[in-house]
């Protein structure tokens, strides 16, 4: 494996770089290190989320900050320069069937902060009865304990009847553990201070009761966890470790108890349920280096980088699109930078450290085997064929990941590092950021080597204003320009909270090519679960329908203002009846109040 070289020119951008090194509690001196969260800057994220086999997850509500949006086909999300903790930079994932996921990073200003999220699959994994109370146990060995009489509702009323359990464990060991963590391992102890986290195993705990309502451990109870430790880890588990949970106010780990070791488990008391961690704390510095293709020079962006400790343990980071990274490493450590491929497999590594203060490596060229490197490259064209002056190109890879890169005087070119010798389709859309249009995705295969992109003509769709309509798979966009899209809230006397979003080339029906109109009732917030109260269909001629075939149906809305020019955001997914055949009809709309 060739190394990495490195210079001696400085770069102070994001990554939201956090290491996992082993430390016991009293080794770690008192360096009063308290972060301040509230400080505020201006910057971009974007990311792609995907389930347990790496398929992107469509639908899926993304919160960062205020502001909130939802994935679309690919998985995929963007804020254009939002405002966001500069410390501590957060964005939590909310799908039905899986547990809410939370990712934190250290923000960059003006930089766009890119993120890999892997959700975690949530079913009932046991009931149980309050009064007799009973444990859970999963195939991996972790397990719950409640007792007896000591749940409540989230008002704190005793609660009698079944309670349904979900729970889940994230190995620390799992390969994919940079994309499943939850947070990014930074904690803030009892005393206030920030500490970089090694994670000997995580448990989420969900409880529900017979109706769906939230509930929760009684006060002055407790339930117990334990938390299998995988065998390459015994040796480095010490006997005590100190428990943390994560807290979706402060958006961070906090420090709370302990867990003691016995065997190969760690046991803990707990008071109430999130996601629980047994972590060895230990010091931080600030680390900085920029990544960038050997051959042409191009920043590596949105490439896995670990960072790796002599025993083993590790931490990882992904680079913004100018290929830079910056985080928390261990202090005073020798250790190892991994740039990984997307199967979470180091491709190059150079030595480094240690590092007793803050340091930055500046620019590293990245040596990468050539089956493995693809460069992407081509032009773009805006709504009057002329080169594209403001915008940027996204190309969205069939194995779950994503890659930006700016237009320049109308060309783009972006390195990529993949896995194996297989190809892999890549769907590529550029944005006009001036006109607000983008294309229709334009797919290409590539297995190594420089691939030129067809010529992109970024318009015909809306960056802005959009219905897409997936009809078993089968996508139909509703654009504005050239469509019109209209949303309304209805002043229809006993139905005040009904809002109206229709969509179509026409009004008369021999002219239309697609049209949809649906309703919903909603409470003038973002929610999920909105009832979806009529939903009409037409594509060109043959495909009709207006009868919902799924029960109850509901609809997620993302994004809701009251206002002209707000946006409206939201999707659902229904069974619909088409011309007497049962179709699945996914909808994702953006749309702009008149």
């Amino acid at each position: 494996m060739r190394q990495l070289f490195q210079s001696h020119k400085f770069f102070y951008l994001f990554a939201g770089l956090i290491i996992l090194a082993s430390c016991r509690r009293d080794d770690i001196p008192n360096t009063n290190i308290v972060t301040d969260d509230v400080k505020k800057v201006q910057s971009s994220v974007s990311g792609i989320v995907i389930d347990q086999k790496g398929l992107p997850v469509e639908g899926a509500q993304v919160t960062c900050g205020s502001s909130s949006t939802s994935t679309d086909r690919y998985g995929a999300f963007r804020f254009n320069n939002i405002s966001i903790s500069q410390n501590n930079g957060y964005v939590s994932v909310l799908k039905t069937g899986y547990f809410k996921a939370f990712r934190n990073f250290i923000t960059s200003p003006g930089a766009l902060n890119q993120l890999r999220i892997r959700l975690l699959p949530k079913s009932v994994n046991a009931i149980i009865t309050s009064t007799d109370g009973g444990s859970v146990t999963l195939p991996d060995g972790a397990k719950l304990s409640l007792p007896a009489n000591a749940i409540t509702d989230a008002s704190g009323n005793s609660y009698t009847g079944n309670v349904n359990v979900s729970m889940t464990w994230i190995n620390p060991s799992d390969p994919n553990l940079p994309d499943l963590v939850m947070g990014d391992l930074r904690g803030i102890t009892s005393g206030g201070e920030e500490r970089g986290l090694q994670t000997f195993g995580m448990i989420g705990v969900e409880l529900k009761g017979g109706a769906g309502e939230d509930l929760k451990i009684k006060s002055g109870q407790k339930a117990d966890l334990l938390f299998p430790v995988p065998a390459s880890m015994i040796a480095d588990a010490p006997s005590t470790i100190d428990l943390w949970h994560y807290d979706e106010t402060k958006a961070r780990w906090v420090q709370e108890g302990t867990a003691t070791k016995s065997g190969n488990n760690y046991v803990a008391k707990v008071s109430h349920f999130s996601f629980w961690n047994c972590d060895a704390p230990f010091p931080l510095v600030d680390f900085c280096a920029r990544l960038v293709d050997d051959i042409t020079g191009n920043p590596l962006n949105n490439v896995g980088v670990r960072i790796l400790r002599s025993n083993g343990s590790a931490g990882y980071g992904r680079t913004d699109t100018a290929g830079n990274i910056c985080g928390k490493i261990p202090k005073n450590e020798s250790l190892t930078l991994q740039v990984m491929n997307p199967c979470n497999q180091p491709s190059s590594s150079v030595s480094i450290g240690s590092f007793s203060s803050n340091s930055s490596l500046g620019t590293i060229p990245v040596n990468t085997p050539t089956t493995n490197r693809v460069i992407l490259s081509g032009e773009v064209k805006d709504c009057n064929n002329a080169p594209l002056t403001n915008g940027f190109v996204s190309v969205y890879a069939e194995n779950g990941q994503l890659y930006t890169a700016n237009v320049v005087n109308g060309t783009y070119e972006i390195a990529i590092i993949k896995c194996g010798n297989e190809p892999v389709n890549y769907a590529v859309t550029a944005v006009d950021l001036n006109a607000l249009q983008q294309n229709i995705p334009v797919t290409v295969a590539a297995t190594s080597g420089s691939v030129i992109v067809p010529t992109i003509q970024s318009c015909g769709t809306s960056s802005v204003q959009f219905i897409e309509i997936l009809i078993d798979g089968t996508p139909y966009n509703i654009v504005s320009p050239p469509d019109q899209i209209s949303p309304v809230d209805s002043d229809i006397a006993n139905a005040p909270n009904q809002f109206n979003i229709s969509g179509g080339k026409s009004n008369n029906p021999g002219n239309i090519s697609k049209n949809i109109n649906f309703t919903f009732e909603h409470n003038k917030a973002i929610a999920n679960g909105l009832t979806l109260t009529r939903c009409f269909v037409f594509i060109s001629q043959t495909l009709f329908s207006e009868q919902i075939l799924t029960t109850g149906p509901t609809m997620n809305l993302t994004a809701y203002s009251s206002v002209s020019g707000g946006v409206v955001e939201g999707n659902f997914t229904v069974s619909m009846n088409f011309q007497g055949t049962p179709r699945t009809v996914k909808c994702t709309f953006r749309v702009i109040r008149r």
